[in-house]
């Protein structure tokens, strides 16, 4: 196997072929994210930041992210603070510093999850303020609190989100919970999706694969950031077809998904060109 590997890349190599495998897919897949993530939409700002959280190590996804967080939009801004956060970038750190101080208390929750997330310790100081009731607005957690246990409805999909990572107080989930909050049936199968992301067995890839043609399209969005966490660069030309979505929050998805596979793709061949060398 590794003779036939070795011989095909000569083969690649002598002749001059392309290596870089769904080029076309990636380009059209950063033109949507980067159109979104200027779009006159909150919402659609949102998604594409948001799908920008898939990209850990990119650096484009970082910038995109920095630029969002000064946005005039609270949501965007802490949809911007919490990816930035699951991109692992540290040198966001005094941009998210700043953002601790954001009068929205979403923003500031936001910042504070990111920070923690990128080892500083300095994030934890919003949690003991809410802690012992300082940190209060009208937007505010205590007040978020006080009803979500008066709405069952809300506790209980607040639950369900907190498994799977999408919970207002956990994970980049500030964003996520207000599209979620619309429907209590959507969220049980957004949690199977995400729990699946890194099981590695062909059925669940075949399960995802199928999900990602839900009707319910937040079905659809967490089912295609699974997939991207399989990082199987087979997958790309499948999650192709998703570019087309009629849901912008899918599109960006998609696109998300094809960048970090192809990625994966080329250090790939470019960890098998080395061998030969």
């Amino acid at each position: 196997m590794r003779f036939v590997s070795a011989a095909f890349l000569v083969v690649v190599l002598l002749t001059g072929c392309d290596l870089s495998f769904g080029q076309a897919p990636t380009q059209r897949a950063w033109e949507i994210l980067e159109k979104e993530h200027d779009s006159h939409s909150t919402n659609e700002r949102v998604n594409a930041v948001r799908a920008l959280g898939q990209l850990p190590g990119n650096f484009h996804a970082v910038q995109l992210s920095e630029q969002a967080i000064a946005d005039n939009k609270p949501d965007v801004r802490a949809a911007a603070a919490l990816t930035l956060g699951r991109l692992g970038s540290r040198r966001s750190i005094p941009l998210l510093k700043e953002a601790l101080k954001d009068k929205n208390t979403k923003v500031a929750l936001a910042a504070s999850s990111a920070l923690v997330s990128v080892g500083d310790s300095s994030g934890y100081a919003i949690y003991r303020d809410v802690l012992v009731g300082k940190r209060k607005s009208g937007e505010g957690a205590v007040e978020e609190e006080k009803r979500l246990v008066k709405d069952p409805k809300a506790m209980t999909l607040m639950m369900v989100g907190v498994a799977a990572g999408f919970g207002p107080y956990t994970g980049y989930a500030w964003a996520t919970f207000e599209v979620l909050s619309k429907d209590y049936a959507g969220p049980v199968r957004v949690e199977a999706a995400m729990k699946l992301a890194t099981d590695r067995d062909p059925e669940t890839e075949l399960a995802l694969v199928k999900a990602a043609s839900n009707p319910n399209w937040k079905v659809r969005v967490a089912a295609l950031d699974a997939l991207a966490q399989q990082v199987d660069p087979r997958l790309i030309d499948t999650i192709a077809t998703h570019l087309s979505d009629k849901k912008q929050a899918v599109r960006c998805a998609a696109a998300a998904g094809i960048i970090r596979m192809s990625s994966a793709k080329e250090s790939e061949i470019q960890q098998q060109s080395s061998m030969l060398r």
